[in-house]
């Protein structure tokens, strides 16, 4: 269970038999479901996050991987834990709650509930960069999609100013061809790759003709002011997933990263709500 780079920061951290997999968001970091990993931990649960392939890398690692490279890794990671644990849930960050979505469609039987955190199915946060709003008409272009990299911008999906000014010093100073691997391993790339975001959409069309056919008990966190994806994404999740054990929490003080963000203690006193109930 334990990657081979020594500098990897995945995390294994052996509980009860309730375990859950969190799955980081796309070009993100284990680092991000550290506090709320601890926290379940703490409260009995074995809680598993791996870093998803070409994370924590270069660039061009990055862009080199596939939604389906990313789904299979997970899978994997899925029975790992499962030979740990009587019972296991799935969630994640943003792109990470869809592949929990896309899990439990293909796993119902293994998977006890899901929770999503900031699911991530449209671009429309108040804070979006303009770049983003072009990234359809281009994307599809292969050399284009490779060649062309977004730069992580204000505020960085923290609201929590302490927190962001300690990223922004390295998100502002970073260059595309010279990552500081130390820092993306703390705090993701600090870069949109296009090929990353494509990878994303892709993700996304296979798991919108998901959601009408997974019955399983979801929670779903998502912030008011989430300034990549607003909260019309949670909605839309909830209304048209087929659960009928179904909540939806909305944060008022925190913006994308919820794990992280001001609010970070509520939304690990939900999840563990959450996976307490459900035997």
């Amino acid at each position: 269970m334990e990657n081979d780079n020594s500098r990897d920061l995945s995390f294994f951290l052996k509980g009860g038999d309730k375990g859950i997999l969190l799955i980081h968001g796309i070009t993100g970091t284990p680092s991000e479901m550290n506090y709320l990993g601890k926290a379940l931990n703490k409260a009995g649960f074995t809680v598993f996050c791996n870093t998803l392939p070409g994370h924590c890398s270069t660039l061009n690692e990055l862009k080199k991987v596939t939604w389906e490279q990313l789904a299979e890794a997970c899978v994997k990671d899925l029975r790992t834990l499962k030979k740990q644990c009587r019972q296991v849930f799935c969630g994640g960050l943003s792109m990470g709650a869809l592949m929990s979505v896309h899990l439990a469609k293909l796993y119902p039987d293994e998977i006890s509930g899901i929770v999503a955190l900031a699911p991530t199915i449209f671009y429309d946060g108040w804070a979006l960069h303009k770049g983003k709003t072009l990234m359809e008409m281009v994307w599809h272009i292969p050399f284009l999609r490779n060649s062309i990299n977004i730069r992580e911008d204000w505020p960085y999906g923290l609201k929590d100013e302490r927190a962001r000014a300690f990223i922004e010093r390295f998100y502002k100073k970073a260059k595309a061809g010279a990552e500081d691997n130390d820092k993306v391993l703390l705090f993701g790339s600090p870069f949109f790759p296009l090929a990353s975001l494509y990878e994303h959409h892709q993700l996304t069309k296979v798991v919108l003709k998901e959601i009408p056919q997974v019955d399983k008990p979801i929670l779903i966190i998502h912030a008011r002011e989430d300034d990549m994806t607003s909260p019309k994404n949670a909605e839309y999740l909830f209304k048209n997933i087929a659960s009928k054990d179904k909540s939806l929490v909305i944060l008022e003080d925190s913006y994308h990263m919820i794990t992280i963000d001001k609010e970070k203690d509520k939304v690990a006193a939900e999840v563990i709500n959450f996976l307490n109930k459900i035997n």
